[in-house]
């Protein structure tokens, strides 16, 4: 964390999980009201329902950040498969690595926030996985979802990567048949008070962390908005990946050089150029 600013602040808190049964429970725990744009909030948090997959995860993350980019941590929470048939059904776990198959790229969050849950490596999957053999290609990664790796992607848009959580339960030892409504609720009702507890705590302790951009880089960002007319939302959005990118000590030299001749003139041009220097910035 060297040459990083922290300090205290408060916000809301945004949980992003796939399926309406897996969010009842918390909804009901919280005290959510349902809201505009299919959210569930009061002040404290923010939960929206995305649809299962990562491609669908992560559009709907990025979604409510671009509704409210005043959330200060985010959750993604759900259900997992695991391949070990020694694991309880129902055992919580606090993802600490996603593998992302279909690439093969490992995503890290790391937490401030202490919990009490067994940490676990998690692979993302397009396809539900039923046979242990498709899993063994990570050894170390035993338990298995559809959204952890879309979702990540999309908050460290937004956020630092400690302020990113993923925390799963345990419903099955890859077993893909279907769970009735009341299965899949009772296993999240009985871990509905540590999830609540967790999140409250993330509410009432947030730690923000603020890179320092260096002047030099910051020049660089202002006379890429101005040349490029940017909007005051692409401006918004460049600075925050930026910030990202600086918490990550991404080297933005090689990045600007790329650019620095590149001057579009339409708006076509100018908003596929900004797309692409977001994807260099997120990297």
């Amino acid at each position: 964390m060297g040459g990083v600013n922290t300090e205290n602040t408060s916000g809301p808190v945004l949980i992003v999980v796939a399926l309406t049964v897996e969010a009842r429970p918390l909804v009901s725990s919280l005290n959510l009201k349902f809201h505009s744009h299919g959210e569930y909030r009061n002040d404290e948090f923010t939960l929206i329902v995305t649809g299962v997959g990562r491609i669908s995860s992560a559009i709907s993350t990025t979604k409510a950040f671009s509704l409210n980019d005043d959330y200060v941590s985010v959750l993604n929470f759900g259900l997992c498969g695991s391949r070990n048939p020694k694991t309880n059904i129902g055992e919580m776990r606090y993802v600490n690595r996603i593998r992302e198959v279909c690439t093969g790229r490992d995503f890290f969050p790391d937490p401030l926030i202490a919990h009490e849950w067994k940490e676990s490596a998690i692979q993302c999957h397009d396809q539900p996985a039923q046979d242990p053999n498709v899993m063994d290609f990570d050894l170390f990664a035993e338990i298995v979802d559809m959204e952890s790796a879309g979702f990540f992607q999309a908050a460290t848009l937004f956020l630092p990567v400690h302020s990113i959580h993923c925390i799963k339960v345990v419903s099955d030892h890859l077993d893909t048949s279907r769970k009735s409504t009341k299965a899949i609720e009772d296993l999240i009702n009985n871990r509905v008070s540590e999830i609540s507890k967790y999140l409250r705590q993330i509410s009432r302790s947030i730690i923000a962390a603020k890179p320092k951009i260096h002047a030099h880089i910051q020049s660089s960002i202002d006379d890429i908005a101005k040349s490029w007319r940017l909007t005051k939302t692409q401006v918004h959005s460049l600075h925050k990946i930026a910030l990202g990118a600086s918490l990550r000590k991404i080297d933005f030299r090689p990045i600007f050089k790329k650019i620095e001749s590149e001057n579009p003139m339409v708006k076509s041009d100018r908003n596929l150029a900004f797309t692409n220097l977001c994807r260099e910035l997120a990297k």
